[in-house]
């Protein structure tokens, strides 16, 4: 009874790890097309069994012409609104590079690169 009890829990546990169906793995790029670097700060609500919820922030600096993945996570597959999964998104001002506001949903652009669905937003217009 003791290795079924023991089979049961290591079972419980694999299966809490995998992704919930219809949840691809989906990624958060942020995009940026101007001369100068771009400095920002995201967070995020992380779940926790010990602790509950707690916000994560992370701090990005992108280069001119490049992009970073800022956020890899399950997202559901009819997911709408991808600028609510960033419990704050701060972009310092820099001059002469006028910014887009990541709070608008149309400021995302849903795409796709190797199977994986991404979300890019443009830091800058």
């Amino acid at each position: 009874m003791k290795k079924l009890m023991y089979a049961f829990l290591v079972f419980s546990l694999f299966a809490a790890c995998l992704p919930m169906s219809g949840s691809p793995m989906t990624a958060f790029i942020v995009k940026n097309t101007s001369d100068k670097p771009v400095s920002f700060t995201s967070s995020v609500i992380k779940m926790s069994q010990s602790f509950g919820a707690q916000e994560v922030s992370n701090s990005f600096t992108v280069k001119p012409h490049d992009s970073i993945i800022v956020r890899q996570t399950y997202f559901k597959k009819d997911g709408t609104n991808p600028q609510k999964w960033f419990s704050k998104f701060d972009i310092s001002p820099v001059d002469g590079v006028e910014l887009n506001d990541p709070q608008l949903a149309e400021n995302w652009k849903k795409g796709s690169k190797d199977n994986v669905p991404t979300y890019t937003f443009t830091i800058n217009k």
